[in-house]
């Protein structure tokens, strides 16, 4: 992994310790295999009826998709933050595939749905759409099924198991509102609705972003727990960031036991806390604290109260000092000034950077194998060997490398196992609330 060049600067110390951690963090082609059929396998049990003695790690959750040419002239979406920072709202027209939005940033995270009903009438009143009752699809970032028992994701609302549409038809009928609640979908069933709008051939979603979440469209008569012989689609909600929460099914390292120790909700979205946006900036902050502990980082009498907060190293920081190739390093060493008060050596920054690179490595290997596993489900009943899929999200966004190493191991692994082939398409960061309003349209 390491160049001869970043060799020569090292101390043999800091080479071995390096060495030490990529070897932790390294998954062989043979695990990342056994990962995806075990992923497979718990999406086949999620949705029988009787599970075989056991429940699945996966909620595999049912929505059902209004399948008609959109019937409504307007429509409206609305996408809530799982961490209710922020609501974006958005309207459609003619159900063209470009909405116009709004973003609202509430106050506070109290009375969310009271502070919804105030987004929807503004926005109402800015684009000229008080004259008709008008549909409302609504999006949301955390699981909507209200017999849900799942834990709140770090730093969300705690409205898991929720009615949230129950909720916010209530706020829309004490204030009056020209507005009716169609549906309630999980965000990444909206962008899977969106991205199939656009191209009828899309059969998967996945949005890597502070959490992680995948959908795909399954035959209803395979809907075992549902009982039904229809040959129509149904979208499934995964919630994939679970996997390996109950059966130590993943290759979790001590600084990853650590994070999950010292999270909001530890031993649960075990997955996700090895991929996700929200996570990876402080496994690397883990390990370079832990090479501070060691003293084969920075020297003795540097600032070490910002980079020793928790979750102080975004993760948008690995993106720019992956991309540095500056003999000396310069992003890096601009970065740790500015954001940590840090002097660095060049030795610093290349251990700093070899950290980056082997925890970005890993969370593309599995984020491929999240997809692969989506791509086999769907290929075992598709005629077409081709499976289009819709990819989201800030963690792509904002490092290319992360995002090409996951596309080479999807492919890599769709090789050794199937005949498959996969199409990986790119969405807006506004297709979750596109889908919603879609959905909506054709109520």
């Amino acid at each position: 992994m390491f160049t001869d060049t970043t060799y020569s600067q090292l101390s043999e110390q800091q080479r071995l310790y390096l060495n030490d951690i990529a070897s932790a963090f390294e998954i062989s082609s043979d695990a990342l295999g056994k990962i995806v059929g075990q992923i497979t396998s718990e999406m086949y049990r999620g949705l029988a009826s009787n599970p075989m003695g056991r429940a699945s790690e996966l909620s595999m959750s049912p929505t059902l998709v209004h399948r008609s040419e959109p019937a409504q002239p307007v429509s409206l979406g609305m996408a809530i933050d799982a961490t209710g920072k922020r609501i974006r709202i958005g309207s459609l027209r003619d159900g063209q595939g470009q909405v116009s939005t709004q973003v609202f940033y509430p106050p506070s995270r109290e009375n969310i749905f009271d502070f919804a009903a105030f987004c929807i009438r503004e926005f109402l009143q800015q684009h000229g759409l008080e004259g008709t009752a008008l549909p409302l699809g609504v999006t949301i970032g955390l699981p909507v099924d209200s017999a849900s028992t799942d834990v709140a994701k770090e730093d969300s609302l705690d409205l898991c198991g929720s009615d949230v549409g129950r909720r916010l038809c209530s706020a829309i009928l004490r204030n009056h509102l020209p507005v009716h609640v169609t549906s309630v979908t999980n965000n990444v069933v909206s962008e899977l609705i969106a991205a199939r709008h656009r191209d009828k051939a899309t059969r998967v979603a996945a949005t890597f972003n502070r959490g992680i979440n995948a959908a795909y469209f399954e035959k209803l008569a395979n809907v075992e727990k549902l009982n039904s012989s229809s040959s129509s689609d149904i979208a499934i909600n995964t919630e994939v960031g679970r996997f390996g929460s109950l059966f130590n099914s993943l290759p979790q390292t001590m600084w990853d036991r650590r994070l999950d120790r010292e999270s909001r909700c530890p031993h649960t979205r075990a997955l996700e806390k090895l991929v996700a946006d929200q996570y990876l900036g402080e496994i690397v902050r883990n390990l370079i604290t832990d090479f501070m502990d060691r003293q084969l980082l920075f020297s003795a009498s540097c600032q070490v109260q910002a980079i020793s907060t928790a979750y102080a190293f975004h993760t948008a920081y690995m993106a720019p000092i992956m991309e540095d190739t500056s003999p000396d390093l310069q992003m890096v060493d601009a970065l740790f000034t500015t954001e940590f008060d840090i002097q660095s050596s060049l030795a610093d920054r290349l251990v700093i950077r070899e950290l980056c690179e082997i925890v970005a490595t890993r969370a593309a290997r599995l984020a491929g194998a999240i997809l692969a596993a989506l791509v086999l489900k769907v290929a075992d009943r598709e005629t077409s060997q081709c499976i289009k899929v819709a990819l989201n999200g800030v963690l792509f966004d904002i490092n290319l490398q992360l995002f090409t190493k996951t596309v080479d191991t999807v492919k890599s692994l769709l090789k050794r196992r199937s005949d498959a082939q996969v199409e990986i398409v790119f969405q807006s960061r506004s297709d979750d609330i596109t889908g919603a309003a879609v959905n909506a349209a054709k109520h």
